[in-house]
């Protein structure tokens, strides 16, 4: 496996492990057959993302096959520029062999650079799994967003985290 920037021409393989997390995994926001297939689409954020200093996404490819992603969108303001949100997911295939940890740490190693101070996520209460991930690498409980979701019929919290980087050096 292998962890690199996505670029434009990741957009089809992009769309496609899309459609296929969502039908594996129930901790994504998305469930099974509501995100579109958007090819083009999916190029646009991507080559948008490149022109944006504080947006930037990995992916973890294996055999040419996406199997993960961490993204991290900093704001669009002076005021929050410094700050960014971090998504991430991987295949079934891709878990518990340490490859999340390396993908988050790219991430987290990358984010001063790109002018980052503040990294932030949201994870569903049940996913102790990426919650475990998120505290070993650094995050911290920041607070819970009371019935954030509903998953089989249940009313799910968030749990908000982050973690403060130092800025980068010159």
């Amino acid at each position: 496996m292998s962890i690199r920037l996505a670029e434009a021409e990741d957009a089809a393989a992009l769309d496609h492990f899309f459609q296929q997390l969502d039908r594996e995994t129930r901790f994504m926001l998305f469930e099974a057959g509501e995100r579109p297939s958007d090819i083009e689409g999916q190029r646009q954020r991507l080559e948008a993302m490149a022109a944006a200093p504080n947006q930037v996404m990995w992916l973890l490819v294996l055999d040419g096959e996406v199997e993960g992603f961490a993204l991290m969108i900093g704001g669009g303001l002076r005021r929050n520029r410094h700050c960014a949100l971090v998504v991430m997911g991987l295949r079934s295939s891709a878990r518990g062999l340490g490859w999340g940890e390396r993908l988050l740490r790219t991430l987290i190693a990358a984010a001063p650079g790109c002018g980052i101070s503040r990294l932030e996520l949201g994870v569903m209460a049940r996913n102790e799994a990426a919650h475990g991930l998120y505290r070993k690498c650094g995050f911290i409980d920041e607070g819970i967003r009371r019935n954030a979701y509903r998953l089989d019929d249940r009313d799910v919290d968030e749990i908000s985290m982050g973690l403060l980087l130092p800025p980068d050096a010159p």
